[in-house]
């Protein structure tokens, strides 16, 4: 018997980190890149092969107004995310992307994924504050104490498309409560989800302190817990 449950046991941890190993397979394979035939355009930033140098010194401008966007509003980012540029939609797939962008998490590092279409300082800019967010939190501090909510509600804050700027937002008090219930990706990425980021993003208004942002995250690192960090003076 007890051998049977040894073997029970054995069986299900291989299926989990097997099943973990598919999950993240994106982000493994984000750090084969070195050895791939991808461009390398600066340290940490890769592009798909055949990218003209037009095409790579306007990329690795956007990364620059990207990083300067974040530094002028809330301090310069330690994070050094692995960005990877695709040319087409199909190449963003490949990824685990959309033709926009997608970010892919391992516990040492971020991978973002640029498509096509987010190739602009908005979604640059978006995704390396998850990036920072996650560097300064730390990896299990971000899964355990980190909403969903908060996380997107947050990269927007230098993400300035028109849609999602606080004085083009349309949305009740009530909306805007129901998104911080919305702590998973799986209840904030359904629905109406272009409300949901809105809703996030005039949800972090009253809680983020520029200034100490990066301080409030590091409480949370230290061992603090979202809520004591901020939403005690909500309470």
């Amino acid at each position: 018997m007890l051998r049977k449950c040894l073997l029970a046991l054995g069986v299900s941890v291989l299926l989990g980190m097997l099943s973990g190993t598919f999950l993240q397979r994106h982000a493994l394979a984000c750090e084969l890149l070195p050895v791939l035939d991808y461009q390398q355009l600066r340290s940490s930033v890769y592009a798909e092969p055949g990218m003209s140098a037009e095409q790579a010194a306007l990329l690795t401008g956007l990364l620059e107004l990207a990083f300067d966007r974040i530094e002028a509003l809330y301090g310069t980012p330690v994070s050094a995310p692995r960005f990877i540029i695709t040319s087409n939609a199909e190449s963003a797939l490949a990824w685990g992307a959309n033709e926009t962008a997608s970010m892919h998490r391992l516990p040492w590092r971020s991978c973002i994924v640029i498509g096509p279409k987010g190739q602009n300082v908005d979604v640059v800019a978006h995704e390396w504050l998850h990036a920072e967010i996650q560097q300064r939190v730390g990896f299990m501090r971000l899964l355990k104490e980190i909403p969903v909510w908060f996380d997107e509600g947050a990269a927007l804050t230098v993400d300035h498309r028109a849609p999602f700027l606080p004085e083009n937002i349309e949305l009740t008090a009530a909306e805007v409560h129901d998104v911080t219930k919305r702590a998973s990706a799986r209840a904030f990425f359904s629905g109406d989800i272009r409300s949901h980021y809105q809703a996030a993003r005039l949800a972090v208004e009253p809680l983020i302190v520029p200034e100490q942002f990066y301080a409030d995250l590091g409480r949370i690192a230290a061992g603090e817990s979202f809520a004591q960090v901020f939403l005690s003076e909500q309470q």
